[in-house]
């Protein structure tokens, strides 16, 4: 049973050709180089060449020194013809990409930076695996947008949110253009944007995050785009601010599409950094979101985070999260299983204490 929350192999080059005494060769191999005068020049020549051609080659060309390589990835990326391909061409993806970014680039700098980061999970390097995380991450990079500059015109409407934060002001630019007519229903607006983030009641711009997608639900009368809102199966707001890591500053979550479980809607989750005076994509966060239903839900009162996920008609999970160092930790779980034969259902509860899960189980009569 599957709860919703929410290898490109090419073959290896040939080994390296071993030397059957390979110290006598070397051997002799240098002193050949170094004492060619017992040749005529035309036949030193042909003595250096085939020498040269005769060692083995360790390193393929990759975005990076090969000489210069120290870490088990780099030294991977080095004697693989594919790998070290894949590794230049997303150099150049990257840079290419880094000239559309405008004033946002550190953004994108922070993303290949923690990508980088991820290309090895718990050190091993897998290298069929290492080749698709390649190719897609080259085909994110050539598929972002070229954004422009914070004060460039765009096509498309700009929505002033102003009253969503305490804290902060923000301006949502949408790059193409999308109708926000008054309408008698719900309409949306989808495509690439750029959010302004300002301090509250200034004019100063203090950070813009590129969008590569952002979704906007525009309630019916034409009052703008819905804001901090999460009712579940229904939309949501196109941005949910809250205080979601406890520590006493907002946090914000902005709507790039529908690509959660069942459909949902999916965020990009960002915290606030006081020490760096700016928002900070949270990549637990943002999966929290992606593998459950909807927006997670604040508790301000108990500095907890709770989600809500199913698996069919039957089976629905409810689950209660700290957050640690502004990671989500799991502590409780409310799980109701209808999935077995009978007219009951069986009811489970999790807690986790003192670094131990305690389970509690009972059956209920299947609700109508």
């Amino acid at each position: 049973m599957n709860v919703v929350r929410a290898a490109v192999r090419t073959e290896s080059p040939p080994p390296y050709t071993a030397f059957t005494n390979r110290r006598e060769n070397i051997r002799v191999q240098r002193a050949l180089i170094v004492t060619p005068f017992h040749f005529p020049a035309a036949v030193r020549a042909c003595l250096t060449l085939a020498v040269t051609l005769s060692l083995p080659t360790f390193a393929y060309a990759a975005s990076f020194d090969c000489h210069a390589a120290r870490s088990p990835i780099e030294h991977a990326i080095c004697d693989d013809a594919q790998l070290s391909a894949l590794d230049s061409e997303l150099a150049d993806a990257y840079r290419t990409a880094l000239k559309g970014q405008g004033d946002a680039a550190d953004q994108l700098k922070a993303g290949q930076r923690e990508w980088l980061k991820s290309r090895a999970p718990d050190g091993k390097i897998d290298p069929a695996a290492l080749e698709n995380a390649y190719r897609e991450r080259i085909a994110a990079l050539k598929a972002l947008p070229a954004f422009p500059s914070p004060g460039a015109l765009v096509d498309g409407p700009t929505f002033r949110l102003t009253t969503v934060a305490k804290q902060h002001d923000f301006a949502l630019r949408m790059l193409e253009a999308c109708s926000t007519e008054k309408s008698d229903d719900d309409s949306t607006c989808e495509g690439p944007g750029q959010l302004l983030i300002f301090g509250k009641g200034q004019p100063k711009l203090l950070q813009t995050i590129n969008l590569p997608n952002v979704f906007v639900t525009l309630p019916k009368g034409g009052n703008g785009p819905l804001t901090n809102s999460a009712r579940l199966y229904d939309y949501q707001g196109v941005i949910n601010v809250g205080d979601f890591n406890f520590d006493g500053y907002e946090d914000f979550g902005i709507q790039t599409g529908n690509e959660g479980s069942y459909g949902g809607p999916s965020y990009d989750v960002y915290l606030f950094d006081p020490k760096a005076e700016r928002f900070v994509h949270n990549d637990a966060m943002t999966q929290l979101i992606a593998e459950t239903l909807g927006f997670f839900g604040v508790d301000a009162a108990h500095k907890r985070l709770h989600t809500f996920a199913k698996s069919g008609c039957c089976y629905h999970e409810d689950t209660t999260y700290r957050v640690d160092h502004d990671m989500p930790v799991a502590v409780a779980r409310h799980i109701e299983d209808g999935q077995g034969a009978g007219d009951k259902m069986e009811v489970i509860d999790e807690e986790l204490v003192n670094g131990k899960w305690h389970r509690k189980v009972h059956h209920e009569p299947m609700p109508n």
